[in-house]
């Protein structure tokens, strides 16, 4: 309440009644607001993102948007997990760590999204063999199987977690990073099991471009391919990727597909009250279910004729929406040789608003550049005074291909 003063005092006694009543660990470890009044001067500590000189550009950038990230302290090199202090009523002087591993993680961090004291994931958590099932041998659930499950909503189960806003968002990045940080434990600790002694470390560390400083060697930690995220994981996708368009030819066609907070998809499964902001888990359901439907209209139904290979990526922008870049390869038949081939497949001109009300209303709200220039000079794509992606566009009565092989889209000047 002194570090909030939008909270409600009734609303907070309410909830803090809840919690002594009905949360299983609140009656055996001592409340953090109790140790803090034994410490009256304690200083708050401030955290501040600073864009650091030279990396000025968009990709270095500052969040445009009020977002949850993740620091995680420290250099990197040792594998310390993250944990939670608790001070037992019973002995007041003793201290007892719980790591992300420990089924009361959750329930001690995340209090409010956890009122019961709900058990988190813990590294003895089975699956349970289905009714008839022949195959008895129980495996361990992991992590991203648990927190899959937990993210989503369960008929008769009152929706906590989906209703803690930002709490919720943390909540999803917690997870996820504690995930991360065990998988890379694992590799760390069986690294003669993936045999890292095949990897010319040293070999490689000395023909490498670093600087060399023999008091630095020792052992190199191998993240194998199936590491989403390493090195040798993006390496190999990348020299697939070059295979692919080395085996099948030149690109014919680059897509892009950006998610719409406003999908009906996601709007109509929204909790009272809520935005897409409120609900990453869900507008990356249906972002994955949308993307995935549009490869099989493009592959399987073949929109564009038959498709010989197509590579795609999925990232997030600054303001956490998913979006994908797809590449495709199309059979020489159906390749966009001229202009009127293009045209058949892309447009750049605004669709009739009578006949077709639809696409017009979308390519309004999704597909409409700027304003930038003089009339918005402080646009996000103004560089030196000019619009960095060369807005506006002349006037191109019709299709034409420049040079270097890049079509110059029809452009009317209907007014």
């Amino acid at each position: 309440m002194e570090r909030n003063d939008n909270l409600q005092h009734n609303t907070m006694r309410r909830l803090q009644h809840m919690l002594f009543t009905s949360h299983r660990y609140a009656h055996e470890f001592q409340h953090a607001y109790q140790t803090l009044l034994r410490y009256p001067n304690t200083p708050d500590a401030v955290v501040r993102l600073h864009i650091l000189p030279g990396q000025a550009s968009s990709v270095y950038a500052s969040p445009t948007s009020d977002e949850v990230a993740v620091i995680l302290p420290g250099d990197g090199t040792a594998p310390e997990r993250r944990d939670v202090v608790l001070r037992l009523r019973s002995e007041r002087n003793a201290l007892t760590r719980i790591d992300d591993g420990h089924p009361a993680y959750a329930p001690l961090h995340y209090v409010l999204l956890f009122p019961h004291g709900t058990n988190g994931w813990h590294r003895d958590l089975y699956h349970v063999a289905a009714p008839g099932s022949l195959d008895i041998t129980p495996t361990r659930v992991s992590q991203t199987e648990f927190y899959a499950f937990r993210l989503h909503t369960h008929i008769g189960e009152y929706p906590a977690i989906h209703r803690g806003g930002r709490l919720f968002q943390q909540y999803i990045v917690d997870m996820w990073a504690s995930a991360d940080q065990t998988r890379l434990s694992y590799l760390r600790h069986n690294q003669k099991k993936l045999r890292a002694t095949l990897y010319s470390g040293l070999e490689d560390w000395v023909r490498s471009d670093e600087t060399h400083d023999l008091n630095q060697l020792g052992m190199r930690t191998v993240l194998p391919s199936s590491f989403i995220g390493g090195p040798r994981s993006m390496q190999q996708r990348y020299q697939d990727a070059m295979a692919i368009a080395r085996y099948f030819g030149t690109v014919d066609l680059f897509i892009t597909m950006t998610t719409n907070p406003d999908w009906v998809e996601i709007q109509r499964e929204l909790l009272p009250g809520q935005t897409s902001y409120d609900r990453p888990d869900l507008v990356a359901r249906v972002f994955k279910m949308k993307l995935q439907q549009l490869l099989d209209d493009l592959y399987k139904h073949k929109v564009f004729g038959r498709v010989l290979g197509y590579v795609y990526v999925i990232e997030f922008q600054k303001r956490g929406l998913p979006h994908s870049h797809i590449l495709l390869m199309l059979d020489r038949n159906y390749t966009l040789r001229t202009p009127s081939d293009i045209d058949s497949c892309i447009s750049a001109q605004w669709p009739d608003p009578e006949l077709q009300p639809l696409l017009f209303d979308t390519i309004k709200s999704c597909m409409v550049h700027g304003p930038c220039g003089n009339a918005n000079p402080n646009s996000p794509c103004m560089k030196n005074g000019t619009c960095s992606k060369l807005y506006p566009k002349p006037f191109q009565p019709v299709t034409s291909v420049a040079e270097d092989g890049y079509p110059l889209y029809m452009r009317s000047n209907d007014g």
